[in-house]
């Protein structure tokens, strides 16, 4: 196991424009036990864990396991974008940058329901992603890369986090798989890279000393899963499991 807490510098971060500097979680390994104890500390800073619904602790956390996801919204079906704001209220909606390849997001299935993890989109998928929480995982399909924004839960007023994390399955190359925060501006706070684990797991969580971020870009891996995995010539499909945030909170949206 590798466990990484603190400056700027321990992953790599770039671009950034928060003062005073973020703490930055991060670890990597073959296995849920490899992460766990970094995961807990970025729990700890976001602070006590908020159920599902429109009120929450103002200084507690959200998170989505995907696991009660039903399975009608699992693969092969696609999971609606506001699910974590209208199904299951957590503040968070997802989305995507013009891409006229992308599909649609999906959760895994659940070994009851169908293949698993994602072998639903290629056969073999599943040797390559272990997992945090059992047993469902997320992804985007047709492009690697979408969009959290943060609003404050069951409405579409914009809300802010103090941080955001997430566990990655299966990074195979440094310096690609990672997450960008920005504020209500459209400012890049800063961009964080997730430690390598291939076919293992990888956790990257940012806490910035104020809510300050509307908006992440999560950018797993180097190709779109349905892809083949091949490293060595560059091509990395990953996808995550767990997200963890603080709670989203209007405060008139001033930075």
């Amino acid at each position: 196991m590798r466990l990484l807490l603190g400056s700027l510098s321990i992953l790599s971060t770039l671009a950034f424009a928060a003062d005073p500097a973020p703490t930055i979680f991060g670890a990597a390994g073959k296995d849920a036990d490899s992460v766990r104890a970094a995961v807990v500390a970025f729990q700890n800073a976001l602070g006590p864990l908020n159920a599902p619904g429109p009120t929450g602790d103002p200084n507690g956390r959200r998170e989505i396991n995907w696991d009660a996801v039903p399975a009608g919204f699992s693969s092969p079906s696609n999971l609606p974008p506001d699910f974590f704001n209208k199904n299951s209220v957590r503040g968070a909606v997802f989305s995507v940058d013009n891409n006229p390849g992308w599909t649609g997001f999906q959760v895994s299935a659940n070994e009851a329901d169908g293949p698993v993890r994602f072998d639903t989109l290629l056969a073999g998928n599943s040797a390559l992603f272990p997992l945090f929480s059992v047993q469902k995982l997320f992804t985007s399909v047709g492009t690697n890369d979408y969009n959290v924004d943060f609003l404050v839960p069951g409405t579409q007023t914009k809300g802010k986090v103090k941080g955001f994390g997430t566990i990655f399955a299966n990074v195979a190359l440094p310096f690609t798989t990672s997450i960008e925060f920005y504020n209500s501006d459209g400012l890049l706070l800063g961009r964080y890279y997730a430690p390598v684990a291939a076919k293992g797991l990888s956790f990257i969580g940012v806490a910035f000393p104020n809510k300050m971020v509307t908006r992440v870009r999560v950018i797993p891996g180097t190709v779109a899963i349905g892809t083949p995995d091949d490293p060595a010539n560059g091509r990395n499909v990953v996808v995550v499991d767990d997200f963890l945030y603080g709670e989203p909170t209007s405060d008139c949206i001033s930075n």
